[in-house]
């Protein structure tokens, strides 16, 4: 990131001014990188982004609010998103780097609670397993390999862990623990939290460490990198886990969140009493949790269908 880029200058104001989390910061700024991909631009690509800002008018700021919905962004992802991109014409705005703020007046879409979107654990659980024999078969090309087995075990973390793509971005390799076979997750607010880890996951982190993991620095701590050895990106984590999930056309919504929803639903299907699962999940709120159970019983209630008395007379 060029230091006197506008995305730059915005994040020093963010640390300095605002005080603001490195947590939020990110989610400010994956935000813009979203909304440069739904504009078919570079997400990383600091010049594109004023680009954009500079052709961007209220009719093209509404375009944009479409696109996200199109994407299969929900109401309260799609608010946020659009939040994020006024706070940064805000910032230009005070610092005279524009005159106007397109979005002012793009009302964002109404939406109760909403239901999370979810994979099927059994179609989820047979695709990492099929992403790990590809990566195994393709061992003759050995940047083919270590593409398939990456997109595996991030999914594979992410659906066993439930933690957020900030979380898994955030994370060091001193916070894994073989010993106590549990990972340590800096989450929101700072508020640390521990999740234990089966010993089919642990067997794969120790994989990933000793063989498909290669930093640029050897003394970086960053656990998860990206394909030049630098600290993963989310625009890195949603790119993995789209490709990896393409191939389940039944499911519009592919991206690291769904991955966590996925964790959370599985576990409560699974039996799993709700207190736990809200500490998995690092909420700070049952009701948080609650929705999940809402989720499930939908599912309960699709299989309750199949009941022979379940049918009008």
């Amino acid at each position: 990131m060029d230091e006197d880029s506008w995305r730059e200058r915005y994040r020093r104001y963010l640390t300095y001014e605002q005080g603001a989390s490195e947590l939020t910061i990110q989610a400010y700024l994956s935000d813009l990188e979203q909304w440069l991909i739904i504009e078919g631009q570079e997400p990383s690509d600091d010049a594109a982004l004023e680009a954009l800002v500079r052709r961007t008018d209220t009719r093209t700021a509404r375009k944009s609010l479409l696109k996200f919905m199109e994407a299969g962004d929900s109401a309260r992802t799609v608010r946020r998103r659009l939040a994020s991109i006024r706070s940064f014409y805000r910032f230009l705005l005070r610092q005279e780097l524009v005159h106007t703020n397109p979005f002012h007046s793009v009302r964002p879409p109404k939406g109760g609670k909403e239901l999370p979107t979810f994979l099927n654990a059994d179609a989820l659980t047979q695709r990492i397993g099929e992403l790990y024999t590809d990566a195994k078969e393709a061992a003759e090309d050995p940047k083919r390999e270590k593409e398939l087995w990456v997109q595996a075990f991030v999914v594979d973390l992410l659906f066993q862990t439930g933690m957020r793509s900030a979380e898994l971005c955030g994370l060091r390799t001193t916070d894994i623990d073989f010993t106590a076979e549990s990972v340590k997750v800096l989450g929101k607010r700072n508020k640390e939290r521990i999740i234990p880890l089966g010993p089919g996951i642990l067997e794969k982190i120790a994989e990933y460490l000793d063989t498909y993991r290669t930093p640029a620095d050897s003394a970086e701590p960053t656990f998860l990198v990206n394909t030049r050895g630098t600290p993963a990106t989310h625009s890195f984590l949603y790119r993995i886990v789209t490709q990896a999930l393409e191939p389940l056309a039944q499911y519009n919504h592919k991206s690291p969140h769904i991955l966590r929803h996925s964790f959370a639903t599985a576990l409560l299907n699974g039996g799993a009493d709700l207190m736990s699962v809200k500490e998995l999940l690092g909420h700070e709120d049952v009701a948080t949790t609650s929705i999940y159970t809402h989720t499930t019983f939908e599912e309960l209630r699709k299989n309750y269908q199949a009941h022979p008395r379940n049918r009008k007379e």
